[in-house]
C-alpha cells in the first residue's frame, strides 16, 4: 500500500463514522449513498449480494429490505452472521457454490443483485482493470438470469475500456444504465459503480457484441443513454473485498 493511501485511511472520516455506527466496513456507506440517488432497495425486496465479505453491504440491504426480505450473500471469506441474512463461503466461479446460492433463494427471484468484488491486487493497472472487469461479467452471468424482470444490477470494476464493455452489454438487457462514484469512494480509486436499472429479460448479454459496440462508440437498442456523474480516474488500492 502507497504512504497516500495510508494517509487517507488515517484520515478518512467513513471509516471513523463505520466505527462509530458499527457497520462491518466504509463501503456500507457507498451502498446507502447510491441507493439515496437511485433507489434500488425497499422493503420486501430479495437481495443477492456477492462478494460481501466483511458484510458491510449486507447491514445496509438487511435494514432496508426487512422485514419481507432477504438478503442472501457469498464470499471466498466467512462472513460473521447479520441479522436477516444468508451467507454462502465459496468461490462463485464453482458450480457447487453457485448451487448454494440458488438454494438460499429457495426458488425467489431476486430484485437486486449487487456486486462489489475486488480482484486482489496486482499493482499493474492494465491487469487489475481486467480482472475487476471479469468479475464485473461474473457478477452479470450469474446473477442476470436469477433477476425478476424490473430488477437491477449494481456492479463494481476499474476504469478502463472494459468499463465501456460492460455499459454497452447491460444495455441490451436494461432500460437504464449508469455511471457512478459515491462520494464515500476514495478520492484515488478508480472504482466506478455500473448501476443497471429495470431489467427486461433476455439472461447473459453477448459480451462479443458489446465489444465491437464499445469500439465503435455506439449505444445498442433499448438502453437509455446514462447520465455519468463525475468520478476521478486515477491509481488506488482497492484492496480485495468490500472498501474496510
Amino acid at each position: 500500500m502507497g504512504k497516500r493511501w495510508i494517509t487517507e485511511h488515517r484520515r478518512d472520516p467513513y471509516r471513523r463514522m463505520a466505527r462509530a455506527q458499527d457497520m462491518r466496513s466504509r463501503a456500507a456507506f457507498k451502498l446507502q449513498q447510491i441507493d439515496s440517488r437511485f433507489r434500488l432497495l425497499h422493503r420486501g425486496d430479495v437481495v443477492l449480494d456477492l462478494g460481501c465479505a466483511p458484510g458491510g453491504w449486507s447491514q445496509v440491504a438487511a435494514k432496508r429490505v426487512l422485514p419481507g426480505g432477504l438478503v442472501v450473500g457469498v464470499d471466498l471469506d466467512p462472513v460473521e452472521p447479520v441479522p436477516g441474512a444468508t451467507f454462502v463461503q465459496g468461490d462463485l466461479r464453482d458450480a457447487t457454490t453457485q448451487a448454494a446460492v440458488r438454494a438460499c433463494l429457495g426458488g425467489r427471484r431476486a430484485d437486486i443483485v449487487l456486486s462489489d468484488m475486488s480482484p486482489d491486487i496486482s499493482g499493474t493497472y492494465d491487469i487489475d482493470h481486467q480482472r475487476s472487469a471479469d468479475l464485473a461479467r461474473l457478477a452479470a452471468d450469474f446473477g442476470i438470469p436469477l433477476l425478476a424482470e424490473g430488477g437491477h444490477l449494481l456492479v463494481k470494476l476499474f476504469a478502463g475500456p472494459e468499463l465501456e464493455v460492460q455499459v454497452a452489454a447491460l444495455r441490451t438487457r436494461f432500460s437504464r444504465v449508469k455511471r457512478t462514484k459515491p462520494e464515500a469512494s476514495r478520492k484515488s480509486s478508480s472504482e466506478v459503480y455500473v448501476c443497471a436499472l429495470g431489467y427486461r429479460g433476455g439472461g447473459p448479454p453477448d459480451w462479443e457484441a458489446a465489444k465491437g459496440t464499445a469500439r465503435a462508440g455506439g449505444a445498442p437498442g433499448g438502453g437509455e443513454e446514462e447520465e455519468e456523474e463525475d468520478w476521478l480516474a486515477g491509481e488506488g488500492d482497492p484492496g480485495h473485498g468490500e472498501d474496510v
